[in-house]
């Protein structure tokens, strides 16, 4: 029997993250599969496993700032240290150091923002799981810890990383971006980046969890000055005591024609 969904068309509500992408890929003009994968938020290796399993001749530079999910990162990396260089930094609009915001119960989580425990949508988890999520944990919960920051245009131009010669040859296929509200200082320090990248796969959160987030237009501007165009939201993410989108992720591309 066949493990292909079942596709009826106009879906009102089917997501499928590697479909997405790869119909994106086609429409910027890409026929086969994606040369450079550069996945910033790298977490502890989810995303990289998976690209590297949809597409077995990609290479993908992971880029992650906490080092507990570095750690872990290092584990998938090394089934894969042949199509994959991993770079223990935070990315920003600008190089220097910030402290980042972690979590002691829950080691993997981190952000540049520090996290909102009167958000709205703290109140609304509260109680849902028997183990606390991180939006329940107490402020004794938080720490933080100074990181290297870099943009991505430095990082892959500088000879000592082997992705940069990969950028030479052929672009970015795909950049994605979950870094917890912190996506529009990634994409202000990747200008030269973005003018040869084909699709951006990144994250938009709605809500304040991470503070009052920015307009989403200014993401749109950022993107298409820069020749993209958006593709498809690709995951929602809901409220659904409120019905309020609490976040999305967004594939944009650079058309072909």
């Amino acid at each position: 029997m066949s493990s292909e969904p079942k596709i009826h068309g106009l879906d009102p509500m089917y997501f499928d993250r590697r479909r997405s992408v790869e119909g994106a890929l086609k429409w910027s003009g890409v026929s086969s599969e994606p040369r450079l994968v550069v996945d910033i938020g790298a977490n502890v290796g989810q995303t990289l496993e998976s690209f590297l399993s949809w597409w077995p001749s990609t290479r993908c530079l992971s880029i992650e700032p906490l080092p507990e999910a570095f750690t872990e990162l290092q584990v998938v990396g090394e089934k894969y240290r042949e199509r994959s260089e991993l770079i223990n930094c935070g990315v920003g609009s600008k190089t220097g150091s910030m402290m980042l915001n972690g979590s002691k119960a829950q080691s993997t989580n981190s952000s540049f923002h520090k996290f909102n425990k009167s958000a709205e949508t703290v109140q609304v988890h509260r109680g849902l799981r028997e183990a606390p999520s991180i939006f329940e944990l107490s402020d004794d919960d938080s720490y933080q810890v100074e990181v290297e920051i870099k943009t991505l245009d430095a990082i892959l131009t500088e000879s000592k990383y082997e992705s940069a010669s990969w950028f030479r040859e052929n672009g970015v296929d795909v950049l994605k971006t979950d870094t917890q509200g912190w996506e529009l200082e990634v994409l202000q320090g990747a200008g030269e980046v973005l003018k040869q990248t084909k699709v951006v796969l990144t994250e938009w959160q709605f809500d304040d969890i991470y503070g009052q987030p920015p307009p989403l237009h200014e993401l749109d501007k950022i993107l298409s000055d820069a020749g993209f165009r958006l593709w498809d939201i690709s995951h929602i993410y809901k409220d659904l005591k409120s019905m309020r989108t609490i976040w999305v992720d967004l594939i944009y591309a650079r058309p072909s024609h």
